[in-house]
């Protein structure tokens, strides 16, 4: 639902791209005007340039399936923003719930160590079919 949007004296709408948290597909444009702030003053400050928040509608389609959203990581990363190596994975809730018991987060980072062997092959036809 659309919020009202308090226009900023200096920055106006005060825009950002909105991009999926999972894949970086551009979704839309989100309208900050004040409502952004500077996190050490508090003050209005001019938003970025891209914002990843939420999902796209196919990242969005596999987590209101029940499934989970894979993304390949480099090994050793850690921390709230891991380098991702540009793979990526949606499997099915039945699929989850078979080989990630417990699992009930709609997206999971993975190192490349672990990635490889499970979905390499998988990811190797879909580059494939994209020559």
């Amino acid at each position: 639902m659309a919020k009202k949007v308090r226009l900023s004296k200096k920055y106006g709408t005060n825009s950002s791209i909105a991009a999926c948290e999972c894949c970086g597909e551009e979704y839309g444009v989100i309208m900050f005007g004040t409502s952004w702030k500077d996190p050490e003053t508090g003050k209005t400050a001019q938003a970025p340039h891209k914002v990843y928040k939420g999902f796209c509608d196919k990242c969005q389609a596999v987590v209101d399936g029940g499934g989970l959203l894979i993304v390949e990581i480099k090994d050793g990363e850690k921390g709230p923003n891991p380098y991702r190596t540009g793979k990526l994975v949606g499997i099915t809730k039945e699929a989850k719930e078979r080989i990630f018991e417990g699992c009930d987060a709609p997206m999971s980072y993975m190192e490349e160590y672990l990635f490889e062997p499970m979905f390499g092959e998988f990811c190797k036809k879909k580059e494939d079919e994209s020559k």
